[in-house]
């Protein structure tokens, strides 16, 4: 049943938790508390055995205060991370396998690795609220399993006084407690929030970065050889003959490390899952060896599951019949069958075959077009296995049919359908109802974060996600979006209608042969990322990459010759039309990551007319040069890009190179879009391409002599444009280079806010960002040159980036606001990125406290001289502006009253902005708070315009210099939307 919601977020604080890097039997000696709590808005500094913290009112100050610490660790004492084996055991064995395999006339050998601490979120966020000695936690993660039971160890209560609110994205958030022993990345960071809350007695939110941990590497390795026969007597059934396998499992921890750190036994004694079961293969084999070989390993704390042993294992083992199907060209279900005498497994594995339609690959590969920009296929996987997830032990089986699309282009892989069979319990299997059994919500949830986790890519500052929330483990990425679900089987009472853990365990195999099917890639390790698949379908392999640097560079020598050659060159050559793509030629993952694309890069604000079709073009761009009409890039083949190729659409965007040979002009900003990722650049062209063509002809730039003349571009492109890919700055943090990236690149945030020079073209170094002109408008300096009265906190930026609005600066106008609309489509993870990268151009400004100080100084003195202020100004204003700017006027006429004393253009050094938000009122920002201003250009004469801008500024800017040519700039920006306006027309 649904439960409380965690706390507002303005009554959150923040913890950050110090951990050595190494092996984790380190021990804390001293640390510097006191420089810690100096910290402004430094709350509370949590010690306790070898668990140190701090907590602070934001993460940044959290994350200073942690920095202040200086902790000092004692040694590990020898203890390394040795991975050396320390025994063989035979787990299993009957015939003689390895005879059979060296007389076998085909032999099969290959290794598969699993990740350690299995395929998880690196990072997961908690909330904790401690209340009259009883804890609440949150938590992304619908197996607690007995974290419950640890967390009141760990904190000396009753485990009645614990609880746990798990949720997943679109399901209510339930109270769930009890199951069996397993660590995960959430619990770790329950485990920090829980100590942490109950220390400060209130909410704490805590993230737990898996990826700081140094231990955290390693691999589960599994080597399997097998042999296969030439079949029955008949010919028609390849059988496996021999089969060999060796593994390395590892000790699984349940406790947190929270737990570890502070001493607090295991709530549940001597918790040790034995892997040697999953190494012995549910299928007959007429000769069969199983070993495993211990190994030590001091980071087991971080393993993600009591299962992770069984999943390394299923992976390896189903991945490699696939491979023994398709080396012997038979189907893989058909083989698997031939090897199962459990009937009950037999029979689920029947039902899911018929469920999802299964065809043998050679039927599927007879239909396949190998051209096609997005390959299609489907995998099969199978486990039975004991599952302890529940109370009590008991046999599971499941069978798994994934369908993939791969993108030829990217390879990003999506996960399209899921056709899941399920059975678990002592009572027979009931039959699948028609078309399959709808799941149930959180069974979905689980199959939904095993495919994402399993293709998600590796962060980096060109990954894409989607539906965050602050308090949810990581956004799913874009290329993984839910597939389509099918469950069959039976979903027995005993397994309740969440599922048994045991049901998403051939995910990794099934989408790793599905991967295979469509590409003839083979993964052997996860995760199953586009990089990867895009590598190996270009035919580059990791092993290769250290021959090919060594030749590589006079490649690349001759590549930057060729570059500045073509810079130079006046004329380029046409690139050839091409036929429009077919419909569902791109698959919707990357469709969906290249919309994101467009929106961070504004693509529809510039190609976009007034009461146009978006992206049709004809928006009219006013340069110092005259005025540049945007173009058509709807994929209609007579007006817009409809037979641009890839290699023609990337020119363009690199280079500024028409498909037809021509310059473009830099009023279309290349020189920031050539800084996009290969995979962001491949994506927009699918959205572009993709979108519905519009008909729409443009009108033709004619601007005057010499600018006319296209070829002189060349020497301004020599001059000015790089044609160099965002390369992330390795000293900086992942979240700096991700807004450095969409700042930089997509957004072109300099192309308004840079200073231009005599030729038109940004200046850079101590220039960046300092300033410049929009279509009018000022673009304020994004630095420390920043006129607003109030210095920007970067969550100031992040809300004005995503708002419109800031409660200390206003709201965003002008050539701002569209942008502002097209960042609202991005992730709120995305947003702050850039909200930090411009932050750090600043100073760190005051703590939240000094600021509201400030900004209250602020409305008192303009409250003061408002008593002195009369006359035909202040009339003026009292009619138009005083209803919603001033707090103590008339009847509320939406939630927010911007303050004008605040106002960052009233501080500025130029009118410009003031006028046009005047004369043209700004639009609704994205949030609700704020309503729309109208403008004032009917209402007012140019006189009456001049006397409340002076009035503006004489009230709320009194520190600053009366601005000069108000009358002027009153005319000049009027007489600019009139022509604008009629041209429009």
């Amino acid at each position: 049943m649904p439960v409380r919601p965690p706390p507002a977020r303005e009554q959150w604080l923040f913890g950050e938790v110090v951990r050595p890097r190494g092996p984790l039997g380190v021990r804390l000696r001293a640390f510097d508390a006191e420089a810690a709590r100096a910290v402004p808005d430094v709350v509370a500094v949590v010690a306790r055995g070898n668990f140190l913290a701090v907590v602070a009112r934001s993460p940044e100050q959290a994350a200073a205060g942690a920095a202040a610490l200086r902790p000092v660790w004692s040694d590990a004492g020898g203890r390394a991370d040795q991975r050396v084996p320390r025994r063989r055991r035979i787990v299993a064995s009957h015939g003689d396998a390895a005879s059979a395999l060296a007389a076998a006339p085909s032999r099969l050998e290959q290794t598969y690795r699993w990740p350690l601490a299995g395929i998880a979120p690196p990072a997961a966020t908690a909330i904790a609220d401690w209340r009259e000695g009883e804890l609440r936690v949150w938590l992304p993660d619908s197996r607690p399993g007995a974290l419950r039971a640890e967390l009141a160890k760990l904190l000396d209560i009753a485990e009645t006084a614990v609880t746990l609110v798990c949720w997943h994205e679109g399901a209510d958030m339930v109270d769930m407690a009890g199951g069996a022993a397993g660590a995960s990345v959430s619990h770790h960071a329950a485990a920090d929030a829980a100590l942490l809350a109950q220390a400060v007695g209130g909410p704490v939110l805590v993230r737990f970065d898996a990826a700081a941990f140094d231990d955290a590497a390693g691999w589960i390795e599994t080597r399997i050889a097998s042999a296969t026969n030439g079949g029955d007597p008949a010919g028609n059934v390849v059988a496996i003959s021999a089969y060999q396998v060796t593994a390395t499992p590892m000790p699984v921890e349940s406790r947190p490390l929270a737990s570890l750190q502070t001493g607090t036994p295991s709530a549940l004694s001597d918790i040790r899952v034995d892997d040697d079961a999953a190494l012995v293969p549910p299928y007959w084999i007429d000769h069969l060896e199983a070993v495993s070989t211990d190994t030590a390993h001091p980071t087991a704390a971080l393993a993600v599951n009591p299962l992770a042993g069984a999943v390394a294992q299923v992976f390896a083992r189903e991945s490699h019949l696939d491979e023994a199907a398709a080396l012997a060209g038979v189907d893989p279900v058909a083989l698997r069958l031939n090897h199962l005498q459990d009937e009950r497994g037999a029979a689920l594995v029947r039902q899911v075959a018929l469920q999802a339609a299964w065809q043998t690959p050679a039927l599927r590969a007879a239909t396949r077009d190998a051209s096609a920009g997005v390959r299609r296929g489907r995998g099969f996987a199978y486990a039975s296995v004991l599952d302890a997830d529940g109370e009590q032990p008991m046999q599971s089986w499941a069978a798994w049919v994934a369908d993939v699309e791969v993108d030829a282009f990217s390879g990003e892989v999506s996960v399209t359908r899921v056709t899941l069979g399920h059975d678990s319990g002592e009572s027979t299997p009931s039959p699948p109802s028609r078309g399959g059994r709808a799941p149930a919500p959180a069974l979905e949830h689980d199959i939904a974060e095993a495919t994402r986790r399993l293709t998600a890519p590796a962060p980096s500052f060109d990954s894409w996600h989607v539906a965050p929330d602050a308090a949810t483990a990581l956004p799913a990425t874009v290329g993984t979006l839910p597939p389509e679900v099918r469950v069959v089987g039976g979903l027995t009472t005993t397994a309740g209608l969440r599922g048994s853990a045991a049901a998403t365990l051939p995910a990794a195999a099934a989408i790793a042969n599905a991967i295979f099917d469509a590409t003839g890639v083979r993964l052997r390790e996860p995760p199953f990322s586009g990089e990867r698949v895009r590598l190996a379908l270009a035919g580059e392999c990791a092993e290769d990459r250290p021959a090919r640097r060594k030749r590589n560079w006079l490649l690349a020598a001759g590549a930057a010759i060729a570059g500045l050659c073509a810079t130079v060159m006046p004329w380029r050559s046409a690139i050839a039309p091409v036929a429009p793509p077919e419909p569902g030629f791109y698959s919707a993952a990357t469709i969906e990551r290249g919309r994101l694309v467009a929106a961070a890069g504004d693509c529809a604000v510039c190609h976009t007319a007034p009461n146009g079709a978006r992206n049709a073009g004809g928006l009219p761009l006013e340069t110092p040069f005259g005025t540049i009409y945007s173009t058509n890039i709807t994929p209609d083949v007579d007006t817009g890009i409809g037979n641009w190729s890839y290699a023609a659409f990337e020119r363009a965007m690199r280079e500024g190179i028409h498909r037809d040979g021509r310059r473009l002009y830099p009023a279309f900003p290349y020189t920031a879009f050539a800084k996009i990722s290969d995979g962001d650049m491949r994506a927009l062209y699918a959205y572009l391409m993709s979108a519905e063509p519009v008909l729409s002809q443009a009108p033709e730039t004619a601007l005057a002599f010499p600018f006319n003349l296209r070829p002189l571009m060349a020497g301004w492109n020599l001059l000015f444009h790089r044609n160099e890919p965002f390369q992330p700055d390795p000293s900086r943090s992942l979240q700096w280079n991700r807004g450095a990236y969409l700042a930089e690149g997509l957004g072109h945030c300099s192309a308004c806010h840079s200073p231009r020079n005599a030729f038109g073209a940004e200046k850079g170094g101590r220039a960046y960002l300092t300033g410049g002109e929009a279509e009018g408008w000022e673009a304020p300096a994004l630095t420390a040159l920043s006129r607003s009265p109030i210095p920007w906190t970067e969550e100031d930026l992040f809300q004005y980036l995503r708002t419109g609005y800031s409660a200390r600066h206003g709201a965003a106008a002008g050539p701002m606001a569209p942008v502002v609309e097209e960042l609202a489509q991005l992730p709120e993870s995305d947003v702050r990125a850039i909200a930090h990268y411009v932050a750090s151009f600043n100073a760190p400004p005051p703590d939240a406290a000094a600021l509201d100080r400030q900004a209250r100084a602020l409305e008192q003195r303009s409250a003061t001289l408002a008593r002195t202020m009369t006359g035909p100004a202040d009339r003026l204003y009292q009619s138009a502006c005083a209803v919603c700017h001033q707090s103590d006027q008339g009847v509320p006429m939406f939630g927010v009253k911007p303050s004008l004393a605040l106002n960052t253009n009233l501080h500025g050094d130029k009118p410009d902005n003031v006028i046009q938000a005047v004369l043209k009122g700004i639009p609704a920002p994205p949030s609700n708070a704020l309503g729309e201003m109208p403008g004032f250009a009917d209402s007012f004469d140019d006189k009456q315009v001049a006397e409340l801008v002076h009035y503006l500024r004489a009230r709320f800017a009194p520190d600053k210099p009366a601005w000069q040519g108000v009358d002027q700039a009153v005319a000049r920006i009027r007489g600019s939307a009139s022509a604008a306006g009629h041209g429009a027309q």
